[in-house]
């Protein structure tokens, strides 16, 4: 039944020839960032027929094993806040539409009765518009333009950062999958032992020290199991609420974590590609060029509100007049002077928060960086001296114990110990993982992405090299 449903959903694809390439709709380039930063498809949904398209490539890669790159994929394509991020793009839109319009001319009536019946009414009458706005309109749009810019960037960044909660989960999850193996296994094994050792009690074989020590060690192991099996329960429904389902949504995962793919790069480099590419300090510096172009808005001849138009009246002896009319207020009491002191301190928080934001972007790429570098010790210690070491020990156990030179106890809990060393140099693993997803992150995009947009061969180092 499921291989007729994915052979309908490719003829599917076919007939509607767009699911493997998703069009982008006019995005402002956030998809096209979106594309050099993850080499992923996002798109902003406004009920166009393509959205169909979009459904029929989510339902191709569900057909399949998830992946993190499939994964982060159905997500971008498919999680309503991705939409809403989105709109904050047509807000600014609008903004900048509103600030390029001028105001609406305002029309005056007055109409005077006269008490007596021989005189007719008088009618007066004006229309004016404001001529401030031939000066304050460019003003605002530059200010509407930095926002705009502004907001570009951050729906971007946005974007960035629910991609690499994805991966990131996603590598929590298969880790966890793995541990549950070999949890399980250590349960099997201390059952195994457990039971061996109350047959051994019934005979009078076995202390009752140790008969508590392995029945304490059983009943560990399987809480291990309740808490492991917790925290996939746990991060299976992150990942369904990131993917954008609803619902309890059947996906197959593999439980292997990639091999790794980061030996080291100099750490002077890596905190230039995060200065250049790190979209949210892009934003912060458009917000303090932004609020530097509104403090020329607020200047004391912006409170006359100055209109200009023409007036007429028509008086009670029915004679016409029309002329230019003037209006305006006197700005004596405010004259912009609590605006401006306003938009200074916001001007140097701004500054203040973008210096601090530089200080915090260097230092998580360092802590990523050192992290990775230090998790790679760490599995290449595993790799090469403990969980061989592990299997000799194993192996050694188990010729003593052909001849009946060890027992049966410490066979098994020379293969617990085995378990454990995968077990923990699987927890070693994610921690690399977790550590990979942090520096992208710190760079504002993927490292191998970002190099090969600059046409640059990815200068790998030795790992002495690069530990700093």
């Amino acid at each position: 039944m499921k291989s007729f449903y994915c052979i309908s959903l490719t003829i599917g694809a076919l007939f509607f020839s767009g699911c493997a390439k998703i069009q982008r709709s006019d995005d402002l380039c956030v998809g096209s960032s979106i594309e050099h930063r993850l080499n992923k498809t996002v798109q902003w949904n406004k009920g166009c027929p393509v959205d169909v398209e979009v459904e029929c490539h989510i339902q191709q890669l569900l057909c399949q094993e998830l992946t993190p790159d499939s994964a982060v994929q159905i997500a971008l394509l498919n999680n309503p806040h991705i939409q809403a991020i989105f709109e904050e793009i047509g807000i600014s839109q609008a903004d900048l539409v509103e600030a390029g319009l001028f105001s609406n001319p305002i029309f005056d009536l007055v109409i005077r009765y006269p008490t007596k019946k021989k005189f007719v009414p008088d009618i007066e009458y004006s229309i004016v518009a404001s001529f401030i706005d031939l000066f304050l309109i460019p003003l605002r749009v530059k200010v509407a333009e930095a926002e705009l810019e502004k907001t570009i960037l951050s729906v971007t960044n946005e974007v960035l950062d629910l991609a690499f909660e994805v991966e990131q989960t996603f590598y929590e999850l298969q880790a966890s999958l793995q541990e549950l193996k070999y949890t399980g296994s250590i349960v099997e094994l201390t059952s195994i032992h457990s039971e061996l050792v109350s047959r051994q009690r019934e005979v009078d074989n076995v202390n009752n020290l140790d008969f508590q020590q392995i029945q304490s060690r059983f009943l560990e192991a399987k809480l291990e199991i309740a808490r492991v099996e917790n925290e996939i329960i746990r991060l299976k429904e992150k990942l369904n609420r990131l993917l954008g389902f609803c619902g309890e949504i059947h996906w197959n995962i593999s439980i292997e974590l990639p091999e790794i793919d980061y030996q080291g790069l100099p750490i002077d480099r890596l905190e230039c590609v995060a200065f250049r590419e790190r979209l949210d300090l892009q934003a912060a510096r458009f917000e303090v060029l932004r609020l530097s172009r509104k403090l020329g808005i607020k200047q004391w001849w912006v409170y006359t509100n100055g209109r200009i138009g023409i007036g007429g009246e028509r008086d009670s002896d029915g004679l016409n007049t029309l002329g230019p009319a003037f209006s305006g207020e006197i700005p004596i009491f405010n004259y912009g002077q609590a605006a401006r002191l306003r938009l200074r301190a916001e001007l140097r928080q701004s500054q203040d928060e973008l210096a601090s934001l530089e200080i915090r972007i260097l230092s998580e790429v360092r802590e990523a960086h050192k992290l990775l570098m230090n998790n790679l010790e760490v599995i290449n210690e595993y790799r090469s001296k403990i969980i061989p070491l592990q299997s000799k020990i194993l192996e050694s156990s188990e010729e003593l114990y052909n001849v009946m030179g060890l027992g049966i106890d410490r066979l098994l809990e020379n293969k617990r110990q085995e378990l454990q060393a995968y077990s923990n140099y699987i927890l070693s693993l994610r921690n690399y993982w977790m550590a990979r997803v942090q520096l992208d992150r710190a760079l504002g995009g993927k490292l191998y992405k970002i190099f090969s947009y600059d046409n640059e061969p990815m200068p790998w180092v030795c790992q002495e090299e690069a530990i700093e």
